[in-house]
């Protein structure tokens, strides 16, 4: 009997338990999916947050050109109070779809932007794959460009444009929160995709420049530089390098590319070899007198598209070492790594050693093929 009684008792307490299952249950028609916030400075240094958060396609209950979305704007004297004020006028903000956070310039040149994401990182909602942007303009108007398809929301748009990168070399790698919040652990300054409304588009415009140590927005570079500094990183993973041969266009496709950095230390001054091996096909060749099947005429195109990404590079990094006068392309990485006794000793003084170092290019190019026109080569190996 007792025995039975025991029985009852012990699945008594599982239904109890099953019966809570649903415990956490959000009614779906009462959530605001967020799927980006723009960040922004107030005039008296508060912040104001542009929520953009997805409206639930209900049955019945949405207009078919119904963009979708809807914008909230709350403020507070901090992060933390501006996203509890969004309660008092909409449904709490439901994190978990959140995919970019960006930064207005005025808020990332003021503000401290580790600190001003230090909520988002420690909110287990948020996921730390978001990625993080800046634009040369208030965030709030580029979360509230309308797009000329009214079913395109703009933060996916924002999101969507980084995968274009086997296209174009002038798109960034994206930033992770997590991997930004890494970085300002370790006072590593780094660079962060730039998007801006332009004649009522969203466009991929160049970067922005953080520096390590104050975490704060320092410059701009344009897309052609973003291009440049890409080879380094060995983030090129398509994209074209257009040029001129007797004053006739001419575009290398690029179809794979490969860099090595190698950092030398001698009489305790830092200097680097880059050495940068691309192949690809001549897509484009407006000369009249082409021959594509002449050894030559091929060799002479690919000194000549080798010397513009060379010129290219030089300009940019130079810009980098000699205006900025930080490091965002992880050079002092590649220090650390063979040389990590002196960057122990040295760490603290990157930025000038940066600023001095001697920098080497060495740019090889390989023309496979050239379209429909002419036959393949082999493929290059290091």
């Amino acid at each position: 009997m007792r025995r039975w009684r025991f029985l009852l008792l012990f699945l008594s307490c599982g239904l109890f338990l099953l019966s809570t299952g649903c415990w956490d249950l959000k009614d779906i028609e009462k959530l605001s999916f967020v799927r980006g916030v723009g960040i922004d400075e107030t005039d008296d240094q508060g912040v104001k947050l542009t929520y953009q958060n997805l409206v639930p396609k209900m049955a019945g209950k949405q207009e078919a050109d119904s963009p979708g979305y809807v914008n909230v704007v709350s403020k507070g004297k901090n992060v933390l109070e501006a996203v509890s004020n969004v309660s008092l006028k909409a449904p709490p903000i439901y994190s978990d779809h959140l995919k970019i956070f960006l930064f207005g310039k005025h808020q990332a040149e003021n503000q401290d932007i580790q600190m001003t994401l230090n909520h988002f990182i420690r909110d287990d909602e948020v996921r730390r794959s978001s990625y993080l942007l800046v634009t040369r303009d208030a965030a709030a108007k580029v979360i509230n460009q309308p797009l000329k398809s009214q079913q395109k929301v703009p933060v996916e748009h924002i999101f969507e444009t980084s995968k274009n990168r086997s296209f174009n070399g002038e798109i960034l790698l994206p930033t992770r929160i997590g991997r930004a919040s890494d970085y300002f652990q370790m006072g590593i300054s780094f660079l962060v995709q730039s998007v801006d409304a332009i004649n009522g588009e969203l466009i991929y415009d160049g970067a922005g420049i953080i520096h390590g140590k104050t975490r704060k927005l320092i410059g701009f570079i344009p897309a052609t530089d973003v291009q440049s500094l890409n080879w380094i990183m060995n983030h090129i993973s398509g994209g074209v390098v257009p040029a001129t041969y007797k004053n006739s266009p001419i575009t290398f496709e690029i179809k794979k590319a490969t860099s090595k950095v190698e950092p030398h230390l001698k009489d305790g001054k830092i200097s680097f070899t880059i050495r940068i091996m691309t192949n690809g096909k001549l897509s484009e060749d407006q000369y009249p007198a082409e021959d594509s099947y002449d050894e030559k005429y091929i060799k002479r195109f690919e000194h000549i598209f080798a010397k513009s990404i060379k010129h290219r590079i030089h300009k940019a990094v130079s810009h980098i070492q000699k205006e900025v006068g930080v490091d965002p392309i992880y050079l002092n990485q590649q220090v650390r790594i063979k040389y990590p006794d002196f960057w122990e000793q040295h760490r603290d003084e990157w930025d000038s050693l940066f600023q001095e170092a001697d920098i080497a290019y060495d740019v090889q190019v390989h023309i496979l093929n050239f379209g429909a026109e002419g036959a393949s080569k082999k493929s290059f190996q290091w």
